[in-house]
């Protein structure tokens, strides 16, 4: 003859272990989604809002058309870095430029070539071509710390405050 406990510890502690594993994976389930919905609340501020890319005056006036310049501004509460730029021509072709977030009176950037750029409120881009071409109708692209995908300005001299509102 069985004992009656044995035959009940046998019989409930399977389907205890079982109630306890659901409910373990239900919590855990509920815990990740949790932790997907507030990391994509943290994303969500971050944005960097560029500005229009322009040839600054330099003192120089033959320096002028081969450097561009922007602002970009950061509405989000971290801060944020640029760690990237690259210039395309109207036929996808890589142009060689440095690029830097100060440049000297004759357009030339300041610091190292390429470099990180911490954009805490606000920081200037400026970017200037290696073969001292002027800038005509490019695509830059700029990569940052809040997305993987860069961000893209586009740089048509004619197209003036029509050409920004209209991309």
């Amino acid at each position: 003859m069985t004992n009656p406990t044995l035959t009940f510890t046998q019989t409930v502690v399977p389907w205890l272990a079982l109630g306890l594993s659901m409910i373990a994976g239900i919590i855990g389930t509920l815990s990740y989604r949790l932790a997907i919905q507030n990391h994509r609340e943290l994303k969500g501020d971050e944005v960097l809002v560029p500005g229009i890319l322009h040839n600054p005056t330099l003192s120089h006036p033959d320096h002028e058309n081969c450097v561009l310049q922007t602002t970009i501004i950061n509405k989000s509460k971290r801060k944020a870095y640029i760690n990237g730029v690259q210039v395309f021509s109207k036929d996808n072709a890589e142009i060689d430029v440095n690029w830097s977030d100060r440049i000297d009176p004759y357009g030339n950037p300041e610091g190292s070539g390429a470099q990180i750029i911490a954009v805490v409120d606000a920081a200037s881009v400026c970017i200037r071509r290696c073969d001292g071409k002027a800038f005509s109708d490019v695509r830059v692209e700029v990569m940052h710390s809040f997305d993987a995908k860069p961000m893209i300005l586009i740089f048509d001299p004619l197209a003036g405050w029509q050409g920004y509102f209209a991309q």
